[in-house]
């Protein structure tokens, strides 16, 4: 036997017998210690020193709010931070993002969107944003920073953020229209908040940053000294590379094929570049280069793929790229653009791996080939795929987007090439701009909460985002889960308040209003009804608020 709920246009089925029965939607849980774990040193020797000083600037009453650790490489800044951030001191909470220019997936601006956003909603006990489109999400990042530091205040402790590598981020140009991840931080921290970022001494502060920004500031400027530690484990590593380049067949075609995909391919994926065994690739990885690779974990959004080999060290990628020479490393990406050929060829499969459908698109950006670029950003069956594994389009429009960028760089742009990734743009909006209002509740009902959100996010049409979003906040008023109803009916209203049609937006926002009020939360109900445009439906809301108020619901 079973019962039956009607939330708005769903049945949801609740009960015992084999029905479906729907929980409270976890909130989003971070993996990226796990990233920093693989970064910080077992025991961090000779910085007692350094320590202590970013423990007194981290909780100092006043004072700047910017410090920036400047050192050249191998001075062992990225240990000391990773060190720091997995030990933080007394009533201090970090946030934190390793920029990894090795790693094709972790070297820019949207990955750090990613990485802090995913962060900031574990600390606030969160799910992401529901309503975040490209064009939205770094303004949720600021946002969720102000909540993160002010929820922080509240409970006595101090927020900090900490940037390690700035000067490996591969967004950064000299071009006006640049797009840095220094820029993005905020220049007047909220609620306390302090920022720790490292860099070497150059290249300089990336053109958009303002010039008012912290990082300008050599007053925030702090030289690290060059650790001794750092200086033995230099010698290890670059001993242990020259001996890889140096060394037999099987070891010299890994590290040229990690080199130049930028990182992020796993063994399964050098199994299929090599057409050699998971024992032989797994083994000559994890013991013959130990420490000249590093494991990272999958950073798809399920996180359930498998680890990923990245060079241990910057300097590793810089010195391999350098030795191998161009002509090695291009015959390495040949083979790289043969085996995402052969996936291209089979309509992109269930089981694509996940560096063809992310970091080789950037690996591509960052060489410069606009054909392969152009090609990548306008396949409509990768962007299925793509859409498939991400549930939404974000990141195929990023691609298209950053595509449109490359090309205008040329001296002379190519005008078909840009009209064929307009009209694959349009194909993406237009399809988002159909999705039915009642879907993201639908998957929020089987208890993917994670696709239903992505979908919301995809909708562009304000009313019939209103809609899903009330939906969702029904859904999750079902399953007694309070803050995601406040969150997304708040997202609603904000969505409801641009509208410019009188008539859709007093409707939708009279039944966000009338069906929160009946879960019982009567302040979000108010903030509805007080942003009806029309003056009749206004007052009927508002009034049988008060008329719930007066008979005492709560």
């Amino acid at each position: 036997m079973s019962n039956s709920t009607v939330v708005g246009d769903l049945t949801m089925i609740s009960g015992v017998d084999g029905s479906v029965t729907v929980g409270s939607m976890p909130a989003v849980r971070s993996a990226y210690r796990q990233t920093v774990q693989r970064i910080s040193p077992l025991v961090l020797t000779g910085r007692d020193v350094e320590l202590a000083e970013l423990a007194e600037f981290c909780v100092a009453d006043s004072g700047v709010t910017y410090r920036w650790l400047r050192a050249e490489a191998w001075a062992g800044k990225s240990a000391l931070l990773a060190w720091f951030v997995l030990h933080p001191p007394e009533n201090v909470d970090v946030v934190s993002f390793f920029v990894t220019a090795r790693f094709a997936a972790q070297s820019d601006r949207t990955a750090f969107v990613d990485v802090v956003l995913e962060q900031l909603a574990e600390r606030l006990r969160r799910s992401m944003p529901a309503f975040m489109s490209e064009s939205t999400r770094e303004a949720h990042l600021l946002q969720m920073l102000h909540d993160a530091a002010h929820t922080s205040q509240e409970q006595g402790r101090r927020l900090v953020l900490v940037v390690d590598g700035l000067d490996e981020d591969r967004g950064v140009t000299a071009r006006p229209d640049a797009y840095s991840i220094a820029a993005l931080l905020p220049s007047r921290p909220p609620c306390g908040m302090r920022v720790v970022v490292s860099g070497r001494h150059s290249p300089p502060i990336p053109v958009d940053v303002p010039a008012d920004h912290p990082l300008r500031d050599r007053a925030n400027v702090r030289v690290l000294s060059r650790s001794e530690h750092a200086r033995v484990v230099q010698a290890d590593l670059e001993r242990e590379l020259k001996r890889l380049l140096h060394g037999g067949p099987v070891e010299q075609e890994l590290l040229g094929l990690v080199t130049a995909a930028g990182g992020g391919l796993s063994c399964p994926d050098l199994c299929e570049l090599t057409g050699r065994s998971a024992y032989e690739v797994d083994d000559n990885l994890r013991a013959v280069a130990g420490r000249t690779f590093t494991v990272r974990p999958d950073h798809s959004r399920t996180g359930m793929g498998p680890d990923v080999y990245v060079l241990g060290h910057e300097e590793l990628h810089r010195t391999a790229v350098m030795v191998l020479g161009e002509s090695r490393l291009a015959g390495y990406r040949e083979r790289l653009h043969v085996w995402a050929d052969r996936y291209r060829g089979q309509g992109w499969p269930a089981g694509t791996p996940a560096y063809l459908l992310r970091g080789y698109y950037r690996m591509l950006h960052a060489a410069g080939d606009v054909r392969r670029v152009v090609a990548c950003a306008s396949d409509a069956m990768r962007h299925n795929r793509m859409l498939d594994v991400t549930y939404g389009d974000a990141a195929a429009l990023a691609e298209i987007r950053t595509a449109h960028e490359l090309l205008l760089t040329a001296s002379e742009p190519d005008l078909h090439a840009m009209a064929v990734l307009a009209i694959h743009r349009d194909y993406l909006t237009g399809r988002n701009a159909t999705l039915p209002a009642a879907l993201p509740a639908a998957w929020a009902l089987l208890g993917n909460t994670t696709r239903a959100e992505s979908i919301a996010a995809a909708i562009s049409e304000p009313l019939r985002l209103v809609q899903a979003l009330t939906l969702l906040a029904e859904v999750a008023a079902a399953a007694g889960d309070r803050e995601r109803l406040t969150r997304y009916a708040g997202q609603a209203i904000d969505v409801a308040g641009s509208m410019a049609e009188l008539e859709p937006q007093s409707w939708a926002l009279s039944r966000l209003a009338a069906s929160v009020a009946s879960h019982g939360d009567l302040a979000t109900a108010g903030r509805a009804a007080a942003v009806i445009a029309d003056p009749f439906r206004k007052v009927q809301a508002q009034t049988d608020l008060a008329s719930i108020r007066g008979s005492g619901a709560e």
